[in-house]
């Protein structure tokens, strides 16, 4: 009888692990979000503008498609005009988007415009500069980074209307 009361023991502890490790995978999936959220640039605004550097204030508008709220921890992008990075800046604290809704997530970004210059008499009319805003979103219980990429184009002179960007 002992041999089978050890035995009994095995199995509950067995079924106990089981049990746990199928469940694991089911609590891991409120870490994960289901669709990655979408990101749009609202504005470029000048904050400070100096010889060597200059710092502007991205305004990004983060959509969450998901069933459950999106928390982004940190973050970091980066602007790209006519392929080249001008500028970088860190998300520097925490931001919640509600489920199915949308936050506005605002980015200081610092760089230099100067090597820039030189490509304004080549910008017809109509077109702008082309840009790009590339970074991510840290999000969920493991830290998971969720990249993002934006495209359009700036024309000039920027200003705090949102109309100085295009997608």
């Amino acid at each position: 009888m002992a041999i089978v009361a050890r035995s009994s023991r095995i199995t509950q502890r067995f079924r106990c692990w089981a049990a746990l490790l199928a469940a694991l995978p089911l609590s891991a999936c409120g870490a994960f979000p289901a669709y990655q959220p979408e990101v749009q640039l609202l504005s470029i605004q000048p904050e400070t503008v100096g010889l060597v550097a200059q710092t502007f204030m991205l305004s990004l508008k983060v959509s969450n498609p998901n069933d459950s709220a999106l928390r982004a921890k940190a973050g970091e992008a980066r602007l790209y005009v006519q392929d080249r990075q001008v500028a970088y800046g860190l998300l520097d604290k925490p931001i919640d988007i509600p489920a199915y809704g949308s936050a506005t997530v605002s980015i200081p970004v610092t760089g230099n415009f100067l090597p820039l210059l030189g490509d304004l008499g080549s910008i017809s009319a109509g077109a702008g500069l082309p840009y790009t805003v590339k970074g991510y979103l840290v999000t969920g219980m493991f830290d998971m980074r969720v990249p993002f990429t934006v495209t359009g184009a700036l024309h000039l002179p920027l200003s705090p209307s949102p109309s100085a960007v295009l997608p």
